[in-house]
């Protein structure tokens, strides 16, 4: 079967867009799901091995395990068809490259981003070798990283399921030499656990930037697998993690990891902060107040906490924060009496406040009455002169006296002494009578002369 942009495989369901990457069974390529309208992976026989029996049968045995699994670590598959005497695979397109491409580019790998990677990959492994499934061929070129973290493995073309008939000739060694575990370089069934030794050479590779074992070809390399022992890993290599890739490329299957589930979890371990999605999160320490960082500080002096800068708040605390959420500074009356005071509920905390606000506004009030007092006090003053003047006036009306409106001065002519004085005596008589006859009183001067 021809492969090329615009091919369309399925009756016209697939059409393919361009090519990935070429494997040694088949090519992978980009198409797109015109029925789901949804963009999808194909991977189709190459056409050297198009009507071979044997190719083909490795396509349905890949097919049927790949379809037994469900997993988020594993790619799913959708589809599976044959024509023209070749066969494809419709799987799930995962966006991102395989590890393979990222090493190329960065051949050491920090830790803290590539034990995320190893402990997604066991999850998956484990979720395949509990279904049957051994994958026979885990290197970094099956290993698919997502632009969002996941991991997803791929291609178990030459996988084994435990009810499967066997494919191989004896002494027919499946998978890659610089990943090939001892017992499958002498032969031996592979296992569950081969799967993590060959995890095992990924992770030695990606920390020391080369493989345990090299060769010019890949029967020498067989042979280094099974018989030389694992080069050291450089000294940046964290102790261990160390230790636990040497583990993975023990000789012996027993001596490793018991599965791929208890493989993830020591590497959860190693970096906690890491999630098993392998989502990187960022995690900031908690702040405290200052007087509990020195509190804590007095009752641990042989182990002190690190220091840390107090960031101040960006806005001033609450009066309830202020109240009894946030122990005050010891040494004040105010302090001690807060600290004093046991926790309340909401309705005693409202009343306390409103009880704070009378005080505060106590000498405001107070100057308000004042002034009230003295503006009444001066309107009522006002009132009772007002009422009192025209009495007065008709009194002295009433008793026949001179009275003018306006007193004039005592310097001009006429003013008040004198013109009383004169007054007296052009309208009395001698007698100190008036021309009626009645009694006018005399002035000060007159009594006293």
């Amino acid at each position: 079967m021809r492969t090329a942009p615009g091919v369309a495989l399925g009756g016209g369901r697939y059409r393919l867009l361009r090519r990935i990457a070429v494997g040694g069974m088949g090519e992978v390529w980009e198409a797109n799901d015109d029925a789901l309208a949804r963009p999808v992976a194909v991977k189709v026989l190459r056409a050297e091995f198009a009507g071979d029996a044997g190719f083909l049968e490795r396509f349905r045995t890949e097919a049927r395990n790949s379809a037994a699994l469900s997993h988020p670590n594993i790619a799913a598959l959708f589809d599976y068809g044959e024509q023209e005497g070749s066969a494809y695979l419709v799987m799930e397109l995962v966006v991102g490259e395989p590890l393979s491409d990222l090493l190329e580019r960065e051949p050491v790998l920090d830790p803290r981003r590539l034990l995320p990677v190893l402990a997604q990959t066991a999850r998956g492994l484990h979720a395949a070798h509990e279904a049957g499934v051994v994958h026979r061929d885990v290197k970094p070129g099956n290993i698919l990283l997502a632009r969002s973290g996941k991991v997803k493995i791929t291609d178990f073309g030459v996988s084994l399921a435990a009810d499967q008939k066997t494919m191989t000739a004896t002494g027919m060694v499946m998978g890659t030499a610089q990943y090939l575990s001892p017992e499958q370089a002498v032969g031996r069934p592979a296992t569950p656990l081969s799967d993590l030794y060959s995890l095992g050479v990924v992770a030695y590779e990606a920390l020391a930037g080369r493989r345990p074992f090299t060769g010019p070809t890949a029967v020498d390399i067989a042979v280094a697998h099974v018989n030389d022992p694992v080069p050291p890993l450089p000294t940046t290599v964290e102790r261990r993690l160390a230790a636990l890739v040497l583990r993975l490329l023990s000789k012996e299957p027993s001596e490793r990891p018991r599965s791929g589930e208890e493989l993830a979890a020591m590497l959860d371990r190693l970096v906690p902060q890491t999630p098993p999605s392998g989502v990187p999160v960022l995690v900031s320490h908690p702040q405290r107040p200052r007087d509990e960082f020195a509190r804590t500080r007095r009752d641990a002096p042989e182990a002190p906490a690190p220091p840390r800068a107090q960031t101040p708040p960006s806005y001033p605390p609450s009066r309830r924060g202020r109240a009894g959420r946030t122990e005050p500074a010891p040494g004040t009356r105010r302090a001690a009496a807060r600290a004093a005071t046991p926790p309340s509920g909401s309705v005693l905390d409202a009343v306390r406040d409103a009880g704070r606000n009378l005080r505060r506004l106590r000498l405001p009030l107070v100057i308000l009455v004042l002034v009230l007092v003295a503006l009444l006090g001066a309107a009522l003053a006002d009132r009772l002169v007002g009422a009192a003047g025209p009495a007065a006036t008709s009194s002295v009306q009433a008793t026949g006296a001179t009275r003018t409106d306006q007193y004039p001065r005592a310097d001009a002519p006429g003013g008040m002494i004198t013109g009383e004085r004169r007054a007296v005596r052009e309208t009395t008589d001698p007698a100190g009578r008036d021309p009626g006859g009645t009694p006018v009183p005399r002035s000060t001067e007159v009594k006293d002369a």
